[in-house]
C-alpha cells in the first residue's frame, strides 16, 4: 500500500484508495488503444480535409468537422496520452513526478476540447436543421464567415472557462458549472435540434409525396434519406448520452452523496466512467466524415497521391544515381585516357633518332 501524505507535490489520491495493479494496467492498455485511435483517425481526418483534392471539403460543415477533428485530434494527444501514462505509474503503484501539474494540464485541456467538441456538434446539427427546413435560403444563412466567427468564438469562450478554477470559486461550483456547460445544456440542444430535425424531414417528406412529381421515385429516395437520417440521429445522441451522462452522474454523486465518498468501489466506477469521455472522440470521425463517401474517395486519392509522390522521388533518386555514376565512370575513363597518352608521349621522347655520326 502507497503512504499517504498529502503535502506532497506528487500525491496521487486514487493510487492512496486503490492499489488493485491490474485494475489500472487495464485502464492504461485501454488508454493507450483509445489514444491510438483518436490520433490516427483524426489526423487522418484533417489531412485530407487540408489536402482535398476534389475541392469540395471547403463548405461551412466540413469547416465545422475540421474544427471537431481538430479539438478531438488534442484530446487524443495531451489528455488521452497523459492519464494513460498516469495509470502506468499508478499500475506500478508508484507516484508520478509533477502529478498535480500534469493533473492541471490534462483538465484544462479536456475542459476546452470537450466544450468546443459539443458545440461543434450542436452547431452541424443545426446546419443540418437549416438544410432540412429551409433549403432555399440555407446558403445566406449558413456561411463560411459566419461559421469560421463561431469557431473563434467558441475557442475564446472554452478557454475562458478553464480560467474558473484559479478564481475563488470552490470545487464544488466549478463542478457544476462544468457540468452544466459540457453536459445538461448541450445534452438538451441536441435532443430539442433533433427532434425538430426529424419532424421537418416528416413534413418535407409529405409535402414531396402529396406534389405526386415523380411519386415512385421520390418517395423511394425519400424513404431512405429519411431511413439514414433517423439512424444517425440515434447514433449521435446515443454516442453523446453514452460519453457524457456517466460522468455526469458519478460527479454530481460525488458532492451530494457523502458515503459515496467513502466507497472504494464508487471510486472504481467513476475512473471507469470517466474514460467514456474519450469515446466521442475516437468514434466522432467515423460517424461525421469516414461515412459519407466524398471524405473516404478524398482521402484515398491523398493516399494515392502521397504514394505517387514517394515512388516518385524514389525514382528520381535512381535517376539521380545512375547520373552521378556514370558521371565518375566518364571522370575515371579520362583520367586513364590521360594516363596513357602521358605514357606515350614520354615514350616518344626517349627514342633515339635514326640518324647518328660516323
Amino acid at each position: 500500500m502507497v503512504t499517504e501524505d498529502v503535502s506532497d507535490p506528487n500525491y496521487d489520491f486514487y493510487l492512496t484508495i486503490i492499489d488493485d495493479s491490474t485494475f489500472w494496467l487495464v485502464l492504461a492498455v485501454i488508454g493507450f488503444i483509445l489514444a491510438l485511435v483518436i490520433v490516427v483517425g483524426n489526423a487522418f481526418l484533417l489531412f485530407t480535409i487540408y489536402k482535398d483534392p476534389r475541392k469540395s471539403l471547403r463548405t461551412p460543415p466540413c469547416l465545422l468537422i475540421a474544427n471537431l477533428s481538430a479539438s478531438d485530434l488534442l484530446q487524443g494527444l495531451v489528455s488521452v496520452c497523459f492519464v494513460a501514462l498516469r495509470d502506468v505509474y499508478r499500475f506500478e503503484q508508484v507516484h508520478m513526478p509533477y502529478v498535480r501539474v500534469l493533473k492541471a494540464v490534462i483538465y484544462t485541456v479536456l475542459t476546452t476540447t470537450l466544450f468546443v467538441s459539443s458545440y461543434s456538434i450542436i452547431a452541424m446539427s443545426l446546419t443540418c436543421y437549416v438544410a432540412i427546413n429551409n433549403p432555399m435560403k440555407y446558403k445566406s444563412i449558413i456561411t463560411k464567415r459566419r461559421v469560421k466567427i463561431f469557431i473563434a468564438v467558441l475557442w475564446v469562450i472554452s478557454l475562458t472557462t478553464c480560467v474558473f478554477p484559479v478564481t475563488n470559486i470552490s470545487e464544488k461550483t466549478y463542478t457544476l458549472i462544468y457540468l452544466h456547460t459540457h453536459a445538461s445544456l448541450p445534452g438538451i440542444l441536441l435532443t430539442v435540434i433533433y427532434v425538430n430535425v426529424f419532424r421537418a424531414l416528416t413534413r418535407r417528406s409529405r409535402e414531396l409525396q402529396n406534389n405526386g412529381i415523380n411519386m415512385i421515385v421520390n418517395n423511394k429516395h425519400v424513404l431512405e434519406r429519411e431511413r439514414k437520417m433517423t439512424f444517425t440521429i440515434i447514433i449521435i445522441l446515443a454516442l453523446f448520452y453514452v460519453s457524457y451522462m456517466p460522468q455526469y452522474i458519478t460527479l454530481h454523486l460525488l458532492h451530494l452523496c457523502k458515503s459515496c465518498q467513502q466507497s472504494i468501489t464508487f471510486h472504481k466506477i467513476d475512473v471507469i466512467l470517466s474514460r467514456f469521455l474519450f469515446l466521442s472522440s475516437a468514434i466522432n470521425p467515423f460517424i461525421y466524415a469516414w461515412r459519407v463517401p466524398k471524405y473516404r474517395v478524398a482521402l484515398i486519392e491523398c493516399l494515392k497521391m502521397c504514394g505517387t509522390k514517394v515512388k516518385y522521388s524514389r525514382t528520381e533518386d535512381r535517376s539521380a544515381l545512375h547520373g552521378r555514376l556514370k558521371r565518375e565512370q566518364a571522370v575515371r575513363e579520362s583520367r586513364v585516357n590521360f594516363l596513357l597518352n602521358t605514357d606515350k608521349s614520354k615514350k616518344n621522347d626517349y627514342v633515339p633518332s635514326e640518324t647518328s655520326s660516323v
